[in-house]
């Protein structure tokens, strides 16, 4: 039996919560190599890191070996190399061998063991492993468009694997599996697991196999917030799972009380017999939820923001519209802008103000960006007048290679932009954004067909659509901006809730 079982709602502390009782088990003596922290991601293992190293000055991360993900774990304890895993390329690989363009959005980087790709070949094989059954099966009940081809889905499982054994690699799910075998298991005084409700069945075994190995086992998570049912997760399992003792967090530090009356109409949408019903406190502070129908009535120009959208294809569409409202935006971690062109104007003003002599590389930058043409290979520091540039052309008439993207730079630039930090708008998925938290949150509504098609169901993708907008209007601290189809078909209704 599990030892407690922690529910965590939006902002309420979870990890606190959990590296408080590590700092119990340490002062009762436990060793520190002696207790097992598993995250579900590599951001929130990192965390918890950094944290026990504030916590404790005599620590060095070394001494945190088993302050990891489940399959950092696995990886760990096979003795397996960087070089043996595979990575976003191998898979675009395969897909050019059988005929399909894919994308994959490195999830692997995040080491959720989850294949996040435009192909729903790939994301169906990959999800029918995960929750060991079969291809047919997924295909049956999973939430696929109906061009699926299924002989194409036996070709591309088949150059999957063939591709993995003839170049030695292993997925994240291979992983797993070979730990789940291995009996490689250390032994464990306690083991925490973090957001244990994205769990998937074969994970699931790999901490059963971990609780049989520790004498105390703490689970935290939140079924409100289980998103990855489509990603092989059953937070059915989470919610049945016994334990000596459940606590819920009672207090959110993030959700002001206007939102959390959304979240919680949203909540009502799901049966009293497929979830664990929680009280808990929204922070003090009333907030403010706003409909609107278009990218311009969101504020964007000022404070700090989260831009959600359910699928990232909305996401991609959107962003031509920021750039022309010369908005300053990150989207899977990258700036909106060209990096390399933007430290060459930093260096052209640099120059240009200060008579600063620039670098062969910082030379052969600017000459790429300007479209001027000369060979030079000598390794000193270089005077721009040296090539006929003057001092009083201002760096927009002078960079032409790609005209627009200078535009939209100085745009930024005007508006007082911050280009060389992180940038206060966030281009994220709801999925991909769990965890986080901004002052401001715009939410775009989605009406695919088959967002639409799961609302209307009563069942578990049913329940996880309610899920997903609940985890996206609870990452707002503040303000919460819900930009609204105009389409009458949209898939999912909030306006009713407000």
């Amino acid at each position: 039996m599990i030892s407690r079982k922690i529910y965590g709602p939006p902002g309420t502390g979870k990890t606190t919560k959990l590296l408080q009782y590590v700092q119990t088990f340490l002062k009762l003596g436990t060793p520190i190599d002696k207790i097992g922290y598993f995250a579900f991601t590599t951001k929130a293992a990192n965390e918890a890191i950094n944290r026990m190293l504030d916590y404790h000055t005599a620590f060095q991360k070394k001494d945190l070996k088993y302050f990891r993900t489940l399959h950092s774990l696995a990886f760990n304890r096979l003795g397996m190399k960087k070089a043996q895993v595979m990575q976003d390329e191998h898979y675009e690989d395969i897909g050019r061998k059988v005929g399909i363009e894919v994308t994959v959005y490195s999830n692997g980087q995040e080491n959720t063991g989850f294949v996040d790709s435009n192909s729903e070949y790939f994301n169906l094989i990959n999800a029918a492993r995960i929750k060991e059954i079969s291809i047919e099966n997924e295909y049956n009940t999973g939430m696929y468009s109906y061009e699926l081809e299924k002989n194409l889905l036996h070709i591309l499982e088949g150059e999957l694997n063939n591709y993995k054994e003839s170049f030695k690699l292993y997925d994240f799910t291979d992983m797993i599996e070979k730990f789940n075998v291995a009996k490689l298991c250390p032994k464990y005084d306690v083991v925490f697991v973090d957001e244990a409700q994205d769990l998937s069945p074969i994970q699931w075994k790999m901490v059963d196999i971990l609780r049989k190995n520790s004498k105390y086992v703490i689970l935290a998570g939140d079924d409100d917030q289980a998103i990855y049912g489509w990603a092989g997760a059953d937070v059915l399992k989470f919610i049945a799972t016994q334990s000596k003792k459940d606590i819920i967090l009672p207090q959110s530090h993030r959700v002001p009380r206007s939102v959390q009356i959304i979240a919680d109409k949203i909540l009502d949408r799901i049966p009293d017999d497929r979830r664990v019903k929680k009280n808990w406190k929204a922070r003090d502070e009333e907030g403010m939820v706003d409909h609107i129908t278009s990218i311009e009535d969101a504020p964007l120009d000022k404070g700090d923001w989260l831009v959600l959208a359910r699928t990232n294809d909305r996401l991609e569409k959107l962003k031509p519209l920021l750039k022309d409202m010369g908005i300053y935006f990150q989207y899977k971690g990258r700036k909106s802008f060209t990096s390399s062109l933007f430290r060459s104007i930093l260096n052209y003003t640099r120059w240009q103000n200060k008579g600063d002599k620039l670098s062969l590389s910082e030379l052969k930058d600017i000459f790429e960006c300007t479209q001027s043409y000369y060979t030079v290979n000598e390794e000193r520091l270089y005077d721009l007048t040296e090539f006929g540039f003057s001092n009083t052309q201002r760096w927009y008439d002078v960079f032409k290679a790609n005209p627009d993207e200078c535009l939209y730079i100085r745009e930024m630039l005007r508006q007082g932009e911050e280009l060389n930090k992180d940038a206060r708008v966030q281009l994220s998925t709801i999925h991909s954004a769990k965890g986080g938290q901004a002052t401001n949150v715009l939410l775009i509504l989605d009406n695919t067909k088959t967002i639409r098609e799961a609302v209307e169901k009563s069942d578990d993708k049913h329940d996880e659509e309610q899920r997903v907008w609940y985890v996206g209007v609870t990452r707002t601290k503040q303000n919460l901006y819900i930009m609204t189809a105009k389409r009458e078909d949209r898939g999912y209704d909030i306006e009713s809730l407000g």
